[in-house]
């Protein structure tokens, strides 16, 4: 292609750009609170506003880099879930020697107009293995650090294959370059509160941990993972908007990860005991779905409305045999247990925990038991619907077993990621 003709391209797929469009978008991500809704909206935004095929975050952990976050409109399109968890567990060293490494080693951005074709002096290469397992062809590309106001990089953006009006490949423009640099670091700013946000909802996790051995982070962060997916399919299947399907997504994670937080107001002895319950010990150990909403008594935040949602309400059953049942003042001197909520009396938040959380207290190895073939587990919860589950939401669950299974990898007991 001739140097005229690339510049043509450059110019011609962006006289359409509103930099207005993209003020618009830096002030709505501002005020995402989950880390993984935030980073979808973020590649997703920065990939319509320069027409990119495809993208990928990458967040900063212990001097490596992680695949944070996966699109590729050509190989998965739309939203594609196990991609998404599959790619999220590769990594690369922070260095000069691959592209995303070498943005986040030296700051700078790059901006290649065909990466088969990068010049021999420099130190960076493209690793062409991926396209090469995919049959992908990866050719224009524009990387970016991710740099907080104080020049710390928390990750690097990767857009990848610009495309004109009628679909062809083209380069990426000095425009994207200027337009996606000050993007990425309004972005960089809110992965960092958000960061510190998912960190905050995990010491609340360790503190449960401390008192419950089966209540850790990383059982907590799969219970949350399973109930987005299960949320999102749900939300399709019945219409709902996408603005409103976005808000809920950016709280429901944090709730259903919290589902047990109550038990930091159990006793150790009852926790902690091998052998049979007693009842009184069985009604003790309930009381943690009231100690959790209690927690988040004295705000109106929606996050901490979500958190006390679920934490009451996830062992509720869909025939009305769950608990704690309908209580007139969970703030009472003394709470009394009512009939139990049933069908959709449960807040839809909470029916999706309830079989997240059995779930994956099935496929996990406990003192009392080895951890289920995911086959027995996924027919338990089959054979549960109508009775401990909304049908509905065991419908979507089984239908999701695929991405089920990576999400317990990305996750897995013993090794906490990021």
């Amino acid at each position: 292609m001739s140097l005229l003709k690339t510049m043509q391209n450059k110019l011609n797929i962006h006289r359409s750009r509103d930099p207005n469009e993209l003020l618009v978008t830096i002030e709505s991500i501002s005020h995402i609170k989950d880390l993984d809704a935030l980073m979808e909206t973020v590649l997703l935004e920065a990939r319509r506003f320069v027409n990119a095929d495809a993208g990928t975050i990458y967040l900063v952990s212990k001097n490596r880099l992680y695949f944070s976050y996966v699109q590729n409109d050509t190989l998965f399109a739309g939203d594609s879930p196990k991609e998404r968890y599959i790619y999220s567990r590769e990594k690369l060293d922070i260095n000069k020697k691959s592209l995303a490494g070498y943005v986040a080693a030296t700051g700078q951005s790059l901006l290649i107009d065909d990466v088969y074709d990068i010049r021999s002096d420099v130190s960076y290469s493209f690793n062409a293995s991926y396209d090469t397992k995919t049959s992908y062809r990866t050719k224009s590309i524009l990387v970016v650090p991710l740099t907080t106001r104080e020049d710390i990089i928390v990750g690097v953006l990767q857009l990848i294959n610009a495309k004109n009006g009628s679909g062809e490949i083209v380069p990426f423009s000095m425009q994207d370059r200027l337009y996606i640099t000050q993007f990425a670091q309004n972005a960089a700013h809110a992965i960092e509160k958000a960061q510190l946000s998912q960190e905050l909802v995990l010491r609340m996790v360790h503190m449960a941990e401390l008192r419950d051995p089966f209540e850790t982070a990383q059982h907590a962060r799969r219970v949350g993972s399973y109930s987005i997916e299960v949320y999102k399919k749900w939300a399709e299947k019945h219409g709902v908007p996408s603005h409103e399907m976005s808000k809920t997504v950016d709280i429901l994670r944090a709730g259903a990860i919290l589902h047990d937080v109550g038990k930091v107001a159990v006793s150790d002895t009852i926790l902690k005991k091998e052998s049979e319950l007693s009842y009184d010990e069985r009604m003790q150990l309930r009381f943690h779905t009231v100690f959790g909403a209690r927690l988040f008594r004295y705000t109106n935040s929606s996050w901490d409305r979500m958190a006390a949602e679920v934490a009451l309400n996830h062992h509720e059953r869909w025939d009305g045999k769950g608990y704690p049942g309908k209580i007139d003042d969970i703030y009472a001197d003394r709470v009394y247990f009512g009939t139990g909520k049933a069908g959709t009396e449960i807040p839809i938040s909470a029916r999706i925990v309830a079989a997240a959380d059995v779930y994956d207290a099935l496929v996990s190895k406990r003192i009392y038991k080895p951890a289920w073939k995911d086959e027995h587990a996924l027919k338990h919860i089959r054979m549960q619907a109508g009775k401990h589950f909304d049908p509905e939401i065991v419908d979507l669950i089984l239908s999701l077993e695929e991405v089920l299974v990576e999400i317990r990898k990305r996750y897995p007991e013993g090794r906490e990621l990021r």
